[in-house]
């Protein structure tokens, strides 16, 4: 019953949020962008480049190194590869509701089934195998500077690590229904949480709450070469900026049902459930 609940409640990511899709065009121009360590930097402009369509609740975005783009399709059970050429293909399938994706060093691309509550690995020639179970709601998943699988236990509020044999360990407890996760280059993680706010947990382990100027962070966060943080905002139809002290600038405004925002070769991108489709956002200064 539970998991049904949980289910149940993720689904709303298509229905709540903001509705006007249409103006996904928008781009905002950041002031004074902090890096994350309270450092001012320019103004960002973000620029959009490409719009892709026909996904089935797109909640996961990885790019592999030749620049082809994978989404996951949650409601579809698959994972779609678009290449630099823009045609699409189905990567993997057969899965129950495909969350997280990220790319190992060697060009294995790794999804959490947030139904399964397993992880998948899937070769570059496609070969697709389980790599870790014993999960709880699995959803966003990021790769450590250390080379460890960073997992989101949605149902668990907690943070794990999982090493390359596969073998899962506690890392952080205490969330707020952890959607989300992404490391920056000090070692400190930073967790969206689907019931309310960032947290970051710092190397040391200690956890705090960073902000709560999101009306309901979504499962994308990503960090830039420069430190600049973007996170979903779900609640609001949005994706959010984020300072070190907390307070947050509206980047891209007006996406509904927004869920997935990594950042890749700087590049934001931005899956909206609403409208089946991911955007692309150069990311520049001025």
């Amino acid at each position: 019953m539970t998991k049904i609940l949980i289910l149940l409640m993720a689904a709303l990511f298509s229905m709540t949020g903001c509705l006007n899709t249409a103006a996904a065009e928008t781009v905002s121009t950041n002031k004074n962008v902090s890096d994350g360590q309270g450092n001012g930097k320019n103004s960002i402009v973000l620029t959009l480049k490409a719009t892709y369509k026909g996904f089935q609740a797109p909640t996961g975005i990885a790019a592999d190194k030749d620049g082809n783009l994978y989404v996951s399709n949650w409601s579809g059970g698959t994972v779609t590869k678009v290449d630099t050429k823009g045609n699409h293909s189905v990567f993997a399938d057969s899965m129950g509701s495909p969350a997280g994706l990220a790319f190992d060093k060697a060009g294995r691309l790794y999804i959490s089934d947030y139904s399964e509550d397993v992880i998948y690995r899937v070769t570059p020639g496609g070969k697709k195998s389980i790599f870790a179970r014993g999960f709880h709601t699995p959803t966003g998943i990021a790769f450590s500077h250390s080379g460890e699988l960073l997992v989101t236990n949605r149902g668990s509020n907690e943070i794990v690590k999982v090493d390359a044999s596969g073998k899962v360990k506690p890392t952080a407890g205490g969330m707020r229904t952890p959607v989300g996760v992404a490391e920056d280059s000090d070692g400190n993680l930073y967790v969206t949480n689907y019931g309310g706010g960032i947290i970051k947990v710092a190397a040391d382990g200690t956890a705090s709450t960073v902000s709560d100027e999101f009306g309901r962070p979504g499962v994308g966060i990503g960090i830039n070469d420069q430190k600049i943080i973007f996170a979903a905002d779900n609640g609001d139809g949005c994706v959010r900026t984020l300072a070190a002290d907390g307070t947050t600038e509206i980047a891209v405004d007006n996406i509904g049902g927004c869920v997935a925002v990594p950042v890749h070769a700087n590049t934001l991108y931005v899956g909206s459930w609403n409208d089946g489709a991911v955007y692309a956002y150069t990311i520049g200064t001025k």
